[in-house]
């Protein structure tokens, strides 16, 4: 009578999807740009006060301590991935390192809206905070000269089913800001919404193209 060893088989677990790992990068990259913008906020609010409390500091250090968590989270997931589905091709290789930056300049971006803000009573909002001149022309400068190129660079190296899922999310995205924008406007005009917000018109649409991208690319 033969003996079954299969329960003595370790089974691997399975390898990490592209699906799986562009959902941990997002979330890494969402929790690093929140919680370094929450310590950015935090040290200009505090840095206002003689001196700085103890507590102060730990808050920070756990903040500070949270955005490292975030990125050593993202850069785990891409070894893993790397390791299980071997080496990147060139071109995806650099489409990566793109996106990448791009986040970091985000992170970048986001800390400084919160540390340049001119009113310290509300040293989180960054939305509708006050800017100082020369710090909105310094973030409009980014956006033209370096942000607008790294994109075209992206878009040059991406494969042909990354690109239609990226013309699939811009065109519902054009559609639901098509449908939004009017509607709100409207709203406010026969007097039952408040006046058009066009950062959350604009943010609500990256949002829905990102979703449709996501879908059509990992799903």
């Amino acid at each position: 009578m033969m003996v079954s060893n299969m329960t003595d088989d370790q089974i691997d677990p399975p390898a990490m999807s592209l699906g799986k790992l562009a959902m941990r990068m997002f979330g890494a990259t969402v929790a690093a740009v929140f919680f370094s913008g929450a310590a950015a906020g935090l040290i200009g609010a505090l840095g206002k006060e003689e001196p700085v409390k103890p507590i102060g500091w730990v808050i920070m250090g756990v903040f500070a301590a949270l955005t490292l968590g975030a990125f050593w989270f993202a850069w785990a997931s891409a070894l893993r991935y790397y390791r299980e589905s071997g080496p990147l091709t060139p071109r995806a290789r650099r489409a990566t390192i793109s996106a990448m930056v791009a986040c970091g300049i985000g992170l970048v971006i986001g800390a400084w809206l919160s540390m340049a803000g001119e009113g310290p009573d509300r040293p989180y909002d960054m939305a509708t905070g006050p800017l100082p001149a020369g710090v909105a022309v310094a973030l409009i400068a980014v956006i033209v000269v370096v942000v607008a190129p790294i994109t075209w660079f992206w878009h040059r190296n991406i494969d042909e089913h990354e690109e239609q899922s990226y013309r699939t999310g811009a065109l519902v995205a054009l559609y639901f800001y098509s449908a939004v924008a009017p509607i709100w406007w409207l709203g406010n005009r026969g007097g039952f919404l408040p006046a058009a917000d066009g950062m959350t018109i604009y943010l609500a649409t990256m949002a829905v193209w990102g979703v449709v991208w996501f879908r059509q690319r990992h799903l």
